[in-house]
């Protein structure tokens, strides 16, 4: 039971004593702290009472009876509000922050309920660009709000290793390039992998006409001018490897297996910087196999039909549309892995629900493929988080890639940045201090960056702003733990004052809204949970940051006297403490000092 629980609980049980029967879920928060600390809809008692809502909260108002946690009653309208001792309130919340320390806010919502969440998912012999940061952030986050609400999480990477870009890439590594030009470093071979997807696309005038156009300053038709005929022989070149793939060639497999592994070593090194790691991982190329396995027992349902040589599935009865699975030339289609792949999450992981976080142009592709699986007898509970992508503030095209920004390209300079600037605060620190703590500044930008929007929300991005330590940011947040840490340090602890507070020194307005911040954080985090969104929590975790900067700013703590400085310590320490754990969940690091 969350702190905001027991309060609302202790006002339900006041209520029941003085013959008003309510429930938990019956009180609310009102708009304004003015209004006072909660507030009860008279709604729902005009039946009972056989009176208007406003004429209900009126009599109320003017002869229940204040006690325990209520001091006073105000009526407003329909609404009968509660005003709280605020002392007994903070006595409350600091002592269970006190008491919970880094389980301050778990609950056991989720019953060890056991939860597959797939994320990250590259490709292979292709760049791992922003929007791939994006997935990989929100996913970790996702992970930690689950268990956080007692779920058991399954976490998963499916790694597109198999398709036309891998042929496209192998292509152009074929004809294109020498032994010569391939790095020697492995992470350098997977972003040197990248360069020739996006290459061999420039050559093949093939999949991103945008870019072409940006890039020869084009327009359709003179695009289309350019399109000749042997552009067509590559295009068939690129067909026959993506066949011979799936056919077993063994030559072509040697090559795929080399280099899939020159992006695998990629990822992993970017998943370690990122502090992110899989329980599972599933590969396109295992599920294509099982896929065409289940062909025959798939064209036995009547939706699914051969179409001129292709293997379709007709959901038009269902207003979603044709998906093929297969193409006319017998090589597969994302469904025809994605559909043998989410069986076997229940059947060999036991879980009772999973979790999709790909982007939302997926979004008409993962309905269909939920309807298929429910069609096929698959009752289980299926759900596709979708979000929105990245751009640039700047608005500029990289340069290596052509359409993409890479994590490459975001990271190293930010780093470059984040020493620079640290170096400049603190002179006399170890340059090992100073990468590590600027490493650990750059991963909080980037994540927090990530985070910070709602999922429906375009992110642009500019790197400049989140490395900010004053703004909407990461680093802002490390920095005012950074502070909270360091006023501790100076302070001595709370033993000196023999662990006696009286929490009447919190009666400031700064003060009570800190405390209504502490007391929501598990509030906050279910609601993070019910909507597969973190930004709800970043967005509180800053919010609580400014109002400790705001105290910190308007009221004296190491020169106050010494009740108030008591008390005012017992209030940083759980402001701190709830801090740390909420840049936890959201898997940014924290910083002693910066």
């Amino acid at each position: 039971m969350t702190i905001n629980e027991k309060i609302k609980k202790e006002i339900v049980s006041l209520l029941k004593k003085q013959k008003v029967v309510v429930e938990i879920a019956d009180l609310e928060v009102p708009p304004s702290a003015g209004m006072g600390d909660l507030a009860l809809p008279c709604f729902k008692l005009s039946k009972e009472y056989k009176r208007a809502p406003n004429e209900i909260a009126k009599d109320f108002a003017g002869n229940l009876k204040p006690a325990g946690l209520v001091i006073g009653y105000k009526n407003m309208g329909p609404y009968l509000n509660f005003i709280l001792d605020s002392a007994k309130v903070a006595e409350l919340v600091l002592k269970e922050i006190s008491k919970s320390k880094s389980k301050y806010g778990q609950s056991k919502t989720g019953k060890g309920e056991k939860v597959m969440i797939e994320y990250s998912q590259p490709n292979t012999h292709k760049e791992f660009h922003i929007g791939h940061l994006r997935n990989v952030c929100i996913g970790a986050a996702l992970i930690n709000i689950y268990k956080n609400c007692g779920y058991k999480v399954v976490p998963a990477n499916y790694i597109g290793d198999t398709g036309a870009h891998v042929a496209k890439t192998l292509w152009y590594l074929q004809n294109f390039i020498n032994e010569s030009d391939i790095p020697a470093l492995p992470a350098d071979r997977g972003e040197f992998l990248g360069e020739c997807y996006v290459q061999a696309n420039r050559e093949l005038k093939d999949s991103d006409k945008e870019v072409l156009a940006q890039d020869k300053n084009l327009d359709k038709k003179e695009f289309s001018s350019l399109v000749k005929e042997e552009h067509k022989e590559y295009k068939q070149e690129v067909a026959e490897i993506l066949k011979k793939l799936e056919e077993g060639d063994k030559e072509l497999l040697k090559l795929w297996k080399e280099t899939r592994q020159w992006s695998l070593d990629l990822f992993n090194q970017i998943y370690k910087e990122l502090g992110v790691k899989f329980d599972v991982y599933f590969y396109e190329s295992m599920e294509e196999k099982e896929g065409k396995k289940m062909l025959p027992k798939l064209l036995k349902y009547p939706f699914i039909k051969k179409s001129e040589g292709a293997i379709i599935a007709d959901l038009e009865k269902f207003n979603l549309g044709i998906l093929v699975l297969v193409r006319k030339d017998g090589t597969a289609l994302y469904g025809i892995k994605d559909l043998p792949l989410a069986i076997k999450k229940f059947k060999q992981f036991k879980i009772k629900k999973s979790i999709y976080l790909i982007d939302v142009r997926q979004s008409q592709y993962f309905k269909q493929i939920f309807k298929i699986l429910n069609l096929m007898g698959l009752k289980k509970e299926m759900i596709h988080v979708a979000y929105e992508f990245v751009q640039l503030k700047s608005g500029i095209i990289s340069s290596r890639t052509g359409n993409v920004v890479t994590y490459q390209e975001v990271k190293e300079p930010a780093l470059v940045k984040a020493v620079s600037e640290t170096k400049l605060r603190h002179a006399d620190w170890p340059e090992k201090k100073v990468n590590e703590v600027s490493a650990k500044i750059v991963q909080a930008a980037l994540k927090f960056g990530m985070l910070k929007s709602g999922n429906d929300k375009v992110i642009t991005f500019d790197i400049k702003e989140a490395l900010d330590t004053n703004g909407f940011t990461g680093p802002y947040l490390q920095y005012t733990l950074a502070r909270l840490n360091s006023i501790l340090r100076k302070i001595g602890g709370i033993s000196a004052f023999g662990g006696k507070v009286d929490y009447k020194n919190l009666g400031t307005s700064i003060e009570k809204q800190l405390i209504r911040d502490l007391a929501n954080y598990a509030e906050i985090i279910a609601e993070a949970l019910k909507n597969n969104d973190p930004s709800v929590f970043a967005q509180y975790l800053y919010k609580l940051a400014q109002n400790f900067n705001t105290f910190y700013h308007e009221l004296p703590v190491l020169k106050a006297e010494l009740g108030v400085q008591a008390a005012r310590l017992v209030l940083i320490k759980s402001i701190a403490q709830v801090l740390e754990n909420g840049l936890a969940v959201l898997g940014l690091p924290s910083l002693e000092e910066m």
